[in-house]
């Protein structure tokens, strides 16, 4: 059916498409690179339609499509999108009013969320854009749905040493779990031939306790314990989703995933044009 207003969220790699049918929100995804199959999938789906666009690359999509567009501020985007979808989860009540918002896309941005005041708290270069990088440097690999699946078969412990490694003769002041250094057990990787799924878990698992920990010491600063883990890189990610959540929760915070949390800045983005009609 025609719809007449759309939301997107171009990314630095991604680009999210939401739009409104008569009962729900649709969803579509596409290389942010394919601006003419994007133009030409709007023109074939929708009659004359109004596109609210958020994301680094908006301003791109804006002189390259053939429709009328109108920016919306990204940050907003994120948090109003991310309050719809713990709304539609019925989650509102388990993160509460004031929650953390990770936003791991190429990279990743951490935003605080206090009723209907947002802010973003910082961000890193680590994301998306690192797992796809570090893994083709350390195997070759660049494909990212067989990346996924390699690293679900390694163990990304194996190339690290951990807090009880140090402490090996006397109880540590802190959790032996934990991480003291990624990619530091260089004596294993000098006399093991390693396989390369254990080099592609070792960079998930970097990724993951890395934007765990920020995500972790904003919110001890801001006073929540609600931790809201959204963006393309979660999408099929399984492994990062485990690792982010069992860190966080070792750090004494609750993780939070959204079905469709990689949209969030394409709902927004929607929702500021619906709630000026």
């Amino acid at each position: 059916m025609k719809k007449d207003c759309i939301g997107i969220d171009a990314g630095g790699t991604l680009s999210k498409i939401v739009y409104a049918t008569e009962a729900e929100y649709g969803y579509k995804v596409f290389p942010t690179g394919n601006i003419q199959e994007i133009n030409k999938w709007i023109s074939q789906h929708f009659s004359d339609p109004h596109v609210q666009i958020t994301g680094g690359k908006a301003g791109f999509f804006t002189e390259m499509l053939d429709f009328q567009t109108k920016k919306v501020n990204e940050f907003v985007a994120t948090c109003v999108g991310v309050k719809w979808l713990l709304e539609q989860e019925q989650m509102l009540a388990k993160t509460g009013k004031r929650f953390m918002v990770a936003n791991v896309g190429t990279g990743t941005s951490i935003h605080y969320v206090d009723g209907d005041s947002y802010e973003r708290i910082g961000g890193s270069g680590i994301g998306g854009g690192t797992l796809l990088g570090l893994t083709y440097l350390l195997t070759g690999e660049d494909d990212f749905k067989k990346i996924l699946e390699l690293s679900k078969k390694g163990n990304g412990k194996s190339l690290n040493i951990t807090v009880g490694d140090i402490y090996s003769h006397e109880t540590p002041p802190i959790s032996g779990d934990l991480t003291a250094s990624n990619f530091g057990n260089v004596s294993r990787m000098k006399h093991n031939h390693l396989p390369k799924e254990d080099f592609i878990a070792a960079v998930v698992r970097m990724i993951g306790e890395t934007i765990t920990t920020m995500s972790v010491q904003a919110a001890d600063r801001l006073h929540t314990d609600s931790i809201v883990y959204i963006g393309s890189t979660f999408s099929g990610n399984n492994t990062l989703k485990e690792i982010i959540k069992g860190y966080t929760e070792l750090r004494g915070k609750n993780a939070y995933f959204l079905e469709h949390g990689e949209y969030s800045g394409a709902i927004g983005a929607l929702m500021n044009r619906s709630s000026q009609d």
